[in-house]
């Protein structure tokens, strides 16, 4: 009996994933970032709204950044948010970047700098040169 149940932990995918989180130490420390809806472009701006939520002891300060980017192009707009954060508690920060004139934005990737926490949003809605979606 004792056979099969390290074989069936062995080749069932998910169990081995269960078996390596078990003797695996996670961090103690880490930060959520995600998403608040889906970004999006309306009258030559790009507006997205990201929690953080710190999970571990005290609290913690970031600096998150917003940025615009085209295929050629990273960081045409930024903006930049200070925000602290209560352990467990989620903390919101919307941003708003004025697209450049005649430039037609790809994507926002959101960033805490200083830490590893980072994310990419492709727009697929791109903005025309005139600042406004097709």
């Amino acid at each position: 009996m004792l056979v099969l149940a390290f074989v069936g932990v062995t080749v069932w995918p998910p169990a081995r994933v269960l078996v390596q989180q078990s003797f695996t130490q996670l961090p103690e420390t880490y930060t959520e970032l995600y998403f608040v809806g889906t970004p999006g472009i309306r009258a030559g701006t790009v507006t997205a709204g990201v929690a953080l939520v710190h999970h571990g002891p005290g609290t913690l300060d970031y600096t998150v950044e917003a940025s615009l980017a085209t295929a050629s192009v990273n960081g045409l707009a930024r903006v930049r948010r200070q925000v602290t954060l209560q352990p467990t508690q989620p903390e919101t920060v919307t941003f708003t970047l004025t697209i450049p004139a005649g430039t037609a934005v790809d994507a926002l990737a959101v960033n805490s700098l200083g830490s590893p926490e980072g994310l990419h949003f492709h727009l697929t809605a791109a903005a025309s040169p005139t600042g406004h979606t097709p």
